[in-house]
């Protein structure tokens, strides 16, 4: 029932709209584990960096940071409609 967006053609404007590309569309990598380790390669070439926190009250190293936990959310509930229902996960 829904859209296959891979064989999508996007017309998009350049030039200050005075010409147009067509072309299929490319796969978003915002968020994907290729996204993820492009980042981690930049950390490293940037070295052990101070990092201002808590309103630029405090520095820490880059080294010190800890790194983000994924969560488990099976057993949680998230709102549907205008707050009025639930969805357990």
């Amino acid at each position: 029932m829904g859209i296959d967006f891979i064989d999508t053609v996007v017309v998009r404007s350049t030039n200050k709209g005075t010409s147009t590309i067509s072309g299929p569309t490319a796969p978003s990598e915002f968020m994907g584990k290729q996204n993820k380790t492009n980042e981690e390669k930049r950390l490293k070439l940037a070295g052990d960096l101070w990092i201002m926190s808590a309103k630029g009250t405090t520095k820490i190293h880059l080294s010190e940071m800890q790194e983000e936990k994924k969560v488990d959310l099976k057993g949680h509930y998230i709102s549907t409609g205008k707050g009025t229902g639930r969805i357990r996960l």
